[in-house]
């Protein structure tokens, strides 16, 4: 206890209240790290938070509290030492486990990440957003890890309107009748594709097949995603192209001595990660070496390098079946990610980035017509596309993913407008989906 207004004493539970009553969100752990915003309250909230460790220093819900806001302040290392307090207060915490697993990924520590996450879904594979008044539920079908994995729904869906349920899968406890799920009124199948998450999209393609509401995104469809799918997926479709893909084993990597120049990965990696261009077969060995995989893909490389000698990247999300630009992404060189890219040190590059968010049609011909055939060829009411264009304008398609990152942290007004064209647009899809 410690001495409130007028000298009473006031709980370590009261201080706790007192700051979700300013911060509502403060109890949602479960939530991606990065897409929690900084509050105007933070001064107040932290005050009452520290009142509250005076109060009672084993208080778990406290200590999660503190982590939940100092991530909106970008205080990691702190964040995380105040959720491993409530994880050691509180052996049944499983929100504040998947915080620090998520935490421990972004610091690169996969297996202490790995080691957090197991804990937290072994207690229990439900987690839910708080629930403001009037929000709608959807019950969203993730794959147990990192949030990259998953559509990072966190970014772009409006708390206020939609609350989230996150069951993660698969679950044996389901499987048993030992699951009482939450009430909702539209399914969301947010998992990413990836070889690790198959027995997840087999379990949500079950469990979609058994209930009676409405669901977005078919497991199924998502899986005609993968790399070396893509190609058979977007077949046929006038004025696009996708680089053929091949997933090979160890062995059948150092067995490869022609189609220089390659692009090798491992299976899986996203990121940049273990991605390199290889030119003959002592380079292939080389990398083998180098880069350890169970296995890998393989895929020519293309040079799409424009007149001018910058390399430009292309993010396009696709809501209900209707294209919308997010960014664009130039580089000297051929392995761009935008967050690397040089945009900010250049106004020609952020003036063309802004010409395509407004504009999008002139920048991709076909915008009308190659886009949304690549949409319905794909057939998933939410997925991205990262893309470029060939000297002879031929839209090439790099990948297609249902969990690529959207977010409106950015502050140019031009990515803000787009950004909240696809948050209302996806608003409007969870709606019509759902009824109403």
């Amino acid at each position: 206890m410690c001495a409130g207004f007028g000298g009473e004493a006031v709980s370590a539970s009261e201080q706790l209240a007192a700051a979700l009553q300013l911060v509502p969100a403060l109890g949602d752990h479960a939530r991606i790290p990065g897409s929690l915003p900084d509050v105007t309250a933070f001064d107040a909230a932290w005050a009452l938070l520290q009142q509250a460790v005076s109060a009672d220093p084993t208080n778990a819900a406290v200590h999660a509290a503190r982590g939940n806001l100092l991530l909106r302040r970008g205080k990691t290392e702190a964040a995380q030492r105040s959720y491993a307090l409530a994880a050691r207060f509180d052996p049944y915490d499983a929100p504040s486990r998947i915080a620090l697993g998520e935490l421990a990924y972004m610091a690169g520590d996969e297996r202490t990440a790995q080691t957090w996450f197991d804990a937290a879904f072994a207690l229990r594979r439900v987690y839910s957003s708080g629930a403001r008044a009037g929000a709608r539920s959807a019950l969203v079908l993730c794959v147990a890890g990192p949030w990259h994995r998953n559509v990072p729904l966190d970014f772009v869906v409006d708390a206020e309107r939609w609350t989230l349920h996150r069951w993660y899968l698969p679950d044996e406890a389901f499987d048993r009748g030992e699951v009482e799920l939450p009430a909702y009124d539209v399914v969301v199948n947010a998992i990413g594709e990836s070889v690790a998450a198959q027995p997840a999209l087999d379990a949500a393609q079950r469990f979609i097949a058994a209930q009676d509401k409405p669901a977005i995104n078919d497991p199924g469809k998502v899986r005609a995603t993968a790399r070396d799918r893509l190609t058979a997926t977007l077949a046929g479709i006038a004025g696009c192209d996708v680089g053929a893909v091949r997933r090979v084993s160890r062995g059948e990597l150092l067995e490869i001595v022609h189609g220089f120049p390659l692009l090798l990965r491992p299976t899986d990696a996203h990121g940049g990660r273990g991605l390199e261009r290889v030119d003959d077969a002592a380079a292939v060995a080389a990398y083998a070496a180098r880069v350890s995989s169970e296995s890998y893909d393989a895929g020519a490389f293309v040079d799409y390098r424009s007149a001018d000698g910058f390399y430009r990247k292309y993010r396009v999300m696709f809501v209900d079946g209707v294209p919308f630009p997010y960014h664009l992404a130039l580089d000297d060189t051929w392995m761009i990610h935008y967050h690397r890219a040089p945009m900010g040190a250049h106004e020609w590059m952020r003036d063309e980035e802004r010409h395509f968010l407004q504009a999008p049609g002139e920048a991709l011909a076909g915008w009308e017509t190659t886009l949304r055939a690549v949409g319905a060829a794909v057939g998933l009411e939410y997925f991205g596309i990262d893309c470029t264009v060939l000297p002879d304008g031929t839209l090439f398609v790099f990948e297609a993913d249902a969990a690529m990152l959207v977010h409106g942290f950015d502050p140019d007004p031009e990515k803000r407008a787009a950004f909240e064209r696809i948050r209302t647009a996806l608003d409007a899809l969870f709606t019509r989906v759902a009824g109403g």
